[in-house]
């Protein structure tokens, strides 16, 4: 398990720190929370290339809470990459 911080958490908004992460999951989160309809904004930056971190920034429209909605997506990214792992593992099957 990854080292995980929230640096910044209020009313519409989340900022989370995420040690031993690159681009993937930044974007893969970033991209995902974008086509959540509570998202007002969503991004994800790398500090400095030589800093082993990522950080994940998300804003919620105004009557959203911003943790449930990082879980929200999470989820839909897990069961997203399930059945990806299904349909990758059917095929292998197959050949």
């Amino acid at each position: 398990m990854r080292d995980f911080k929230i640096l910044k958490r209020n009313e519409r908004e989340l900022l989370i720190e995420i040690q031993g992460e690159d681009h993937t999951l930044g974007n893969l989160i970033a991209k995902e929370a974008l086509n959540h309809s509570s998202v007002a904004y969503a991004s994800y930056n790398i500090p400095h290339p030589l800093q082993d971190k990522l950080l994940i920034y998300i804003s919620v429209k105004e009557g959203s809470d911003p943790v449930v909605v990082f879980k929200e997506i999470c989820f839909r990214i897990k069961d997203y990459l399930n059945e990806f792992r299904k349909e990758i593992e059917g095929k292998i099957v197959e050949t």
